[in-house]
């Protein structure tokens, strides 16, 4: 009889490489391409009596890496983003920011949330800076379940404009703060927000689409922010969204942009372990607030919770609260980023257009003289990669309806 093959093993198969889970974010890193170079100086052209009427021409206002917030906030549409910059200059002539802003810019982190420490309303808690991720992107984190829309119109001794204007100088800050590290690091940073929705109507806390005068102040916030301060946010990151969520997206529909809502991400329960696996990737854990099981104990703004005395303090003392300069306040050492207070140095002009003529990619130089607020180290440009293996949050559909992705996060 012939004899018995051996029996031959199966190949292996190939080793499937499965990609590590990433921060997902809606906004590129990348500067200003020549393309949106040209487009840029359209707008600039366009806008050239706008621009004459400001008081500060400083670069985190009239500079390109500006510009291109509002280049990409459009689509790239040159048409749009110039009406949108157009009614910015208007808005920053006509509200006063253009001088104002001398109050917050020049300011190191630290100082800055000093001055929001004694300005910050406690019934809406917001912290508008914890520190950077991995990505170099500026954290804030918001607490929209503790907003206590009633006692945030009723119990004041500032009228709400006043609060609303504290919000419009934080942004202020913010705006200038990134544009500074943008040009030391040669890339676009943005900012990353985190939203609590936790405890929203509960203890006695009515909804805020249910208090009139609340509801109007919040459209004209998100308007200001939307238009504005366009383009600073790289992503939203809602957590413990409740039932009612879906009558407050009733309203927000019509404020949001579809590039906003792109932005958004729902990751869920924030007591699940898949949520905060999914959180811990856009903040890290010696950023993240002790609410998630992280290291942070205090967010000046909002956490921890202002207790009833803290509450009283503030409301004998709030309307007493002097304007203070920027560069009244004495800073630590290397604490001043470009330029100061830009309202009364403006920044050198702006050297990428040279680039531009090179056919590359802009390159934004500082001047010289210029300290960041906080010393950061370069991070690697990374290709951000969608968040794989069960742990992805629900980005919110892009699609041509006003509302689709506010019925999306209602039924999440």
């Amino acid at each position: 009889s012939p004899p018995r093959r051996r029996p031959v093993a199966a190949p292996s198969p190939p080793h499937r490489r499965v990609a590590s889970p990433m921060a997902d974010y809606a906004t590129s890193p990348a500067l200003p391409s020549a393309e949106e170079l040209g487009k840029i100086g359209q707008i600039r052209a366009a806008c050239k009596a706008g621009l004459e009427t400001l008081t500060c021409k400083a670069d985190d206002v009239v500079g390109d890496l500006r510009m291109c917030r509002f280049l990409r906030s459009r689509h790239g549409d040159v048409k749009e983003a110039t009406e949108w910059y157009q009614e910015f200059l208007k808005w920053r002539v006509e509200s006063g920011m253009d001088v104002d802003r001398q109050q917050v810019v020049g300011r190191s982190p630290e100082n800055m949330l000093e001055w929001w420490r004694a300005r910050s309303n406690p019934f809406l808690p917001i912290c508008p800076y914890g520190g950077r991720n991995k990505d170099g992107h500026v954290l804030w984190f918001m607490y929209q379940g503790r907003l206590d829309p009633k006692k945030f119109i009723e119990h004041r001794q500032v009228s709400k404009e006043e609060d609303l204007k504290s919000i419009y100088l934080v942004l202020e800050w913010t705006l200038w703060h990134i544009d500074t590290l943008s040009r030391q690091e040669q890339r676009m940073v943005y900012v990353v927000k985190v939203a609590d929705f936790n405890g929203m109507g509960s203890e006695g806390r009515k909804l805020p689409i249910f208090v009139p005068e609340m509801k109007a102040f919040l459209m004209e916030m998100l308007k200001g922010m939307q238009k504005f301060y366009c383009e600073h946010d790289a992503c939203f990151l809602l957590v413990n969204t409740p039932f009612a969520f879906r009558m407050i997206c009733s309203v927000l529909k019509y404020v949001l942009t579809k590039r906003q809502a792109s932005k958004m991400r729902v990751l869920g329960d924030s007591s699940q372990a898949d949520v905060l696996a999914n959180l811990k990737l856009y903040v890290p854990e010696d950023r993240m607030p002790t609410l998630y099981g992280g290291h942070v104990q205090a967010l000046p703004g909002m956490f921890p919770f202002k207790t009833e005395a803290e509450i009283a303090s503030w409301y004998q003392g709030r309307h007493l609260l002097p304007v203070e300069l920027a560069d009244a306040i004495a800073q630590p050492a290397g604490a001043a980023a470009a330029g100061g207070s830009a309202a009364a140095k403006p920044l050198e002009p702006e050297l990428v257009h040279a680039a531009a003529a090179a056919g590359a990619s802009a390159q934004v130089t500082a001047p010289a003289s210029a300290a960041l607020a906080t010393p950061v180290m370069p991070l690697p440009m990374v290709k951000q990669e969608a968040v794989v293996e069960g742990v992805e949050a629900q980005k919110l559909p892009d699609d041509s309806s006003p509302g689709g992705w506010l019925c999306c996060a209602a039924a999440a």
